[in-house]
């Protein structure tokens, strides 16, 4: 019975373990679901542009755009023409479009946390290279409602090869991160976007390791 027992909560905690390494995905923009301003749902397949976009899921995951609707304003899919799905917005502060914010959350509520991702557009004129006076930002809130903490983007030239931003602890354990811009930037695209689920602390690991050791000790003492 006692080993039966051990091999039980070892099986367990194994689990524990694996279940928590398989929480990270890479949101690529590809083989996810456009839903457009006309009700319209699309799949992206890195080879259409879906515009007019009002929100994007992947993987658990929901991109929204906010502000005005209009053709231009928001997309997903191969905004490049160079067989890679991207997201795509212009800002209301620039001259193509009305978002005022592009926010992601997680589809079921549950709190993510967000490490790294692709710039491939952030300028203040269409089309053109970046003039160093972009002012997009990044925010962090753990409810979902309050800016817990910003941060302003680098400015990036029109395209591809996209640079890599990496994020820290503030944009860990949160329910909501968006994007939104102060002064007068136009054209942002990003892309490859690595999340994972937030998972137990180590401490719960470490309680429940606790347990289960006290319990191997307890039949262990009633068999002794």
């Amino acid at each position: 019975m006692l080993k039966t027992s051990s091999k039980i909560i070892a099986a367990a905690l194994l689990a524990f373990g694996l279940s928590a390494a398989a929480q990270a995905s890479l949101i690529t923009f590809t083989g996810g679901t456009v839903e457009r301003n006309d009700g319209s749902t699309q799949v992206t397949n890195n080879a259409v542009n879906w515009d007019d976009a009002h929100s994007y899921v992947e993987t658990g995951y929901r991109f929204e755009f906010f502000g005005t609707d209009s053709v231009f304003s928001s997309s997903v899919g191969d905004f490049y023409e160079v067989g890679n799905d991207v997201l795509q917005a212009h800002w209301a502060t620039g001259n193509f479009g009305y978002v005022t914010q592009v926010r992601l959350t997680r589809v079921d509520g549950s709190a993510f946390n967000l490490s790294s991702f692709d710039i491939v557009t952030n300028t203040d004129a269409g089309g053109e290279p970046a003039s160093g006076n972009e002012r997009v930002y990044i925010h962090a809130s753990a409810n979902g409602i309050s800016d817990d903490y910003a941060q302003l983007l680098a400015s990036k030239d029109t395209g591809f090869p996209a640079t890599s931003f990496g994020l820290g602890s503030p944009f860990e354990n949160v329910q909501a991160i968006w994007f939104d811009v102060v002064g007068a930037s136009d054209s942002f695209g990003v892309d490859n976007f690595l999340v994972n689920r937030t998972v137990p602390e180590p401490g719960s690991l470490a309680l429940f390791a606790a347990a289960a050791i006290g319990l191997i000790a307890s039949r262990r003492r009633r068999q002794g």
